[in-house]
């Protein structure tokens, strides 16, 4: 994480010109995102299809890095996970959108598993139902959901917020070898 401006307002923050990599508020704090390398884009285009086979049978609505805005009126932040998932009836907001279903972060190489640990449980702690840690250097996913379950590359990730949802993870960490 490198900060890389205090002291905006949420307003200011989102008069900003988009760039890359993509810059995140934290409480009037400007965040840059690391910039995703082969590992993390291949896992982010293969979850990224399971999550929009998914919703074409259950419905919903998935996107890749979606700004959202959590508007806890004493920790305000707009964050963007590397994936999102909306199940049907749950509000998806404006540009801006809000607190999704499904959050999904993954760990691109050199940063730090604690940082994402902690966007993980703030997304559940404001109004997320479930989020995951894929780490591609272990192979794991760290599920965000009841207990904090870490699934390795012979498990299977599923879901409470996702009914139906399950994909074997050596399936998921297959794009890694294709190289």
């Amino acid at each position: 994480m490198a900060q890389v401006r205090d002291e905006l307002s949420l307003e200011e923050f989102r008069a900003l010109p988009e760039q890359t990599p993509y810059l995140e508020y934290w409480n009037g704090a400007i965040v840059q995102k690391m910039a995703p390398q082969k590992n993390h884009s291949w896992l982010q285009d293969e979850l990224g299809a399971q999550l929009r086979a998914y919703r074409r049978v259950h419905g919903g609505h998935s996107a890749p890095e979606p700004s959202i805005e959590f508007a806890n009126p004493d920790d305000r932040r707009e964050l963007i996970p590397d994936l999102a998932y909306w199940a049907p009836g749950k509000p998806v907001g404006g540009p801006v959108m809000l607190p999704p279903t499904l959050a999904v972060e993954i760990r691109p190489e050199g940063q730090s598993r604690a940082w994402l640990r902690s966007k993980c449980g703030y997304y559940r702690e404001n109004g997320t139902d479930a989020a995951w840690l894929v780490d591609p250097e272990t192979r794991t996913v760290e599920v965000f959901e009841r207990d904090g379950t870490v699934l390795g590359e012979q498990d299977t990730l599923t879901s409470a917020a996702l009914p139906g949802f399950d994909l074997l993870l050596r399936d998921l960490f297959a794009v890694l070898d294709a190289a």
